[in-house]
């Protein structure tokens, strides 16, 4: 009676060693799931997509111009924690891809001063920056009074190059 209850106790512990084994090679197999989402998360920016003929193949992106590079580091300092980085999609704020353009019919200076102080040129009532303020309040844009205009300018350079690329 011994030996049985002995071996009927060593298969209960197969049986249980086989379950938590089964378990964890299912956590296991889900972290990695969970891994390669996030690693493509983080960056998939580095990859664009292009629609040829129905399918969705991917490419690379092009090299960045060295102005653009500092404005990538730059971005990612500055803006990258309100602003998408795939320049064509809203997050906290509007997406950048096109920037210039809308800026176009005021000076590159008003520009520059919505960068550094948005609150600043919607106080003084200016007509874009009161667009804007009325489109996204009551979010207000993190004031970068430290970027001189060469910094604006990478960040700019940056912006256009991988909305162009997209």
């Amino acid at each position: 009676m011994k030996k049985y209850i002995e071996e009927e106790s060593k298969e209960n512990l197969n049986t249980e060693m086989l379950a938590a084994i089964s378990k964890l090679t299912r956590a296991g197999f889900l972290l990695v799931i969970v891994l390669i989402l996030l690693f493509w998360q983080n960056y998939s920016h580095f990859f664009g997509s292009k629609n040829d003929g129905g399918q969705v193949v991917q490419t690379a992106l092009p090299m960045l111009s060295p102005a653009a590079q500092k404005g990538k580091d730059l971005f990612k300092n500055n803006c990258a924690s309100c602003h998408n980085r795939d320049m064509q999609s809203n997050l906290t704020g509007p997406a950048l891809g096109g920037l210039q353009e809308r800026w176009a019919a005021y000076p590159r200076t008003d520009l520059y001063q919505w960068i550094r102080n948005s609150q600043a040129l919607i106080d003084a009532g200016h007509p874009r920056a009161q667009e804007l303020w009325n489109k996204w309040k009551p979010v207000i844009m993190t004031p970068s009074s430290n970027l001189k205009d060469e910094d604006i300018e990478a960040i700019l350079t940056y912006v256009e190059e991988q909305y162009a690329a997209r």
